[in-house]
């Protein structure tokens, strides 16, 4: 990824260009906390030329805009589109995040020279919601059927898992791939597996299965980890959440943002499984170990 900084009187535009994932996210960061300490406190983030986000980069993200609230600091966050604008809208920032369509419109709202903003362009619409509202945890759900799926073992470190999914999703017809967001969401659910469930050792096996048509995708993964054990907690989390965003109360939405574990770092907080449950829209399952995972979405 690359980074293009703009210096705007006392306004710093961070222009992200490329990939922004859990290898990048850092640079971003860096750059981020060294304006920061200088003391700059007003920031436009410019996603024009970013054109693949992952849980990470949200994570990010989201760290630097609750760093900048805490001080009363400013931002705004322009030129969202594509993968990047449905990876907001299903982790629902597009009623958290500052949204605008253009970096120009950030300058002249910071500036105080307001003007009228297309709200069909600022207000990212959510997608559809399934109506299953969390996570499912059931061994015999019809979701674990894996009769004709494609299935193989692997030996992954996270280093592997971008690469194993665009492989993955090359057996998808076009018409689903969504300009790079099934890769995206396949990606995650396979890291969640190497990076929470085998603590990315590469000696302990990710098992997946899956199946894609014209209308549908399906994808089983189990870890040979301890197992996501937090289910009902997560899910009275996810409701608390939906809760906040939909009333627009922004004070309650800061304390929904992030899910957190004793394991989580800074900018890992739940976001790959908020986007999940709204992606798949035929149901997110564990089985009662909690250490494997059936998605599906229809078309």
């Amino acid at each position: 990824m690359e980074i293009q900084v703009e210096k705007r009187g006392e306004v710093r535009i961070l222009g992200l260009i490329g990939e922004m994932d859990m290898y990048t996210s850092y640079e971003f960061r860096e750059n981020f906390n060294d304006y920061y300490a200088e003391g700059i406190r007003k920031y436009i983030f410019d996603l024009s030329g970013l054109t693949y986000i992952d849980s990470t980069g949200i994570g990010t993200i989201i760290a630097t805009f609750t760093s900048l609230r805490k001080q009363n600091g400013e931002l705004y966050v322009s030129g969202v589109h594509g993968v990047v604008k449905r990876v907001i809208e299903f982790t629902k920032l597009n009623s958290f995040l500052p949204l605008v369509p253009d970096k120009k419109t950030a300058l002249q709202k910071m500036t105080g020279m307001d003007i009228p903003v297309d709200n069909e362009d600022v207000n990212l619409s959510a997608h559809p919601s399934s109506d299953l509202r969390g996570i499912l945890q059931n061994d015999s759900h019809p979701l674990f059927e894996k009769k004709g799926m494609y299935h193989k073992d692997f030996n992954l470190d996270l280093k592997k898992v971008r690469y194993l999914s665009q492989i993955i999703v090359q057996k998808a017809p076009a018409v689903i791939r969504e300009i790079n967001l099934l890769e995206q969401q396949v990606s995650e659910i396979i890291k969640n597996a190497v990076r929470h469930g085998n603590k990315n050792n590469p000696n302990k096996k990710v098992k997946i299965w899956f199946s894609f048509d014209e209308k549908t995708a399906h994808l089983i993964v189990e870890d040979e980890g301890d197992g996501f054990l937090e289910i009902d907690t997560w899910n009275n989390f996810y409701r608390k959440k939906q809760a906040a965003f939909e009333s627009h109360d922004f004070e309650e939405m800061l304390k929904y943002v992030s899910f957190r574990t004793k394991d989580s770092t800074e900018d890992d907080g739940g976001n790959a499984l908020f986007a999940a449950v709204e992606f798949w829209n035929e149901g997110v399952v564990f089985n009662r170990l909690g250490n494997a995972v059936a998605v599906k979405r229809v078309y």
